[in-house]
């Protein structure tokens, strides 16, 4: 009688425990769902990434490749992009880091990898080092809204109308970045700044 007793208490135990998790992870994905519900949005969080690209590239000291160079910056940085090391870029494996990739290979030397994890603990920490990055970029836009509501502030409309129009393609880019990697703080976080962008944009437009 006692052994039934104690096995009935350890599996309430068991059940208790499991049901503290389930609802710590609930949890975690409640102001994600809610966002999502009053943005009419269909998202499902992801908190690891498994797929990514690694792009490597060797461009010559041209005109041409300078301007290559550039050009993939620019594009890597706006899909979310994060520099492993010189040269090396890490992304989510997409459509659209192929195509950059394609792009710089008319120019220079190219080398692209595709690799999906199988150790949960490395994917926990590339996942992390991207996410840093993209919280980079979240934390850049936001920088940069300061000093549109400052040109605001001090009725300098031209200034302002100048710095929206670059803000603008960023958030656009961010927006598809965020959806992409479906994490729930990310994605939460930049919905508040994404919001206050459409505000000031409101008073420059």
């Amino acid at each position: 009688m006692a052994i039934n007793e104690y096995i009935d208490d350890q599996a309430l135990m068991d059940a208790a425990q499991e049901g503290e998790e389930e609802t710590k992870e609930e949890s975690k994905f409640s102001s994600l769902e809610v966002m999502a519900r009053l943005t009419d949005t269909n998202i499902e969080a992801t908190e690891i990434c498994e797929k990514f690209l690694l792009i490597t590239y060797d461009i010559p000291k041209t005109e041409a490749g300078d301007q290559a160079r550039r050009e993939f910056l620019a594009k890597a940085k706006l899909i979310g992009a994060v520099a492993h090391t010189d040269s090396v870029y890490l992304m989510p494996w997409t459509a659209d880091a192929e195509s950059i990739a394609l792009g710089l290979a008319k120019i220079g030397k190219v080398c692209v990898w595709t690799s999906q994890t199988t150790d949960n603990l490395q994917a926990v920490e590339v996942t992390r080092n991207y996410d840093a990055g993209l919280v980079n970029q979240i934390t850049e836009i936001t920088e940069r809204l300061d000093k549109i509501e400052g040109y605001i502030m001090l009725e300098q409309p031209k200034r302002a109308y100048r710095m929206i129009a670059k803000t603008d393609l960023m958030v656009e880019e961010m927006d598809k970045a965020i959806m992409r990697r479906n994490s729930a703080v990310l994605y939460v976080r930049f919905m508040v700044v994404k919001a206050r962008y459409q505000s000031l944009a409101r008073n420059v437009w």
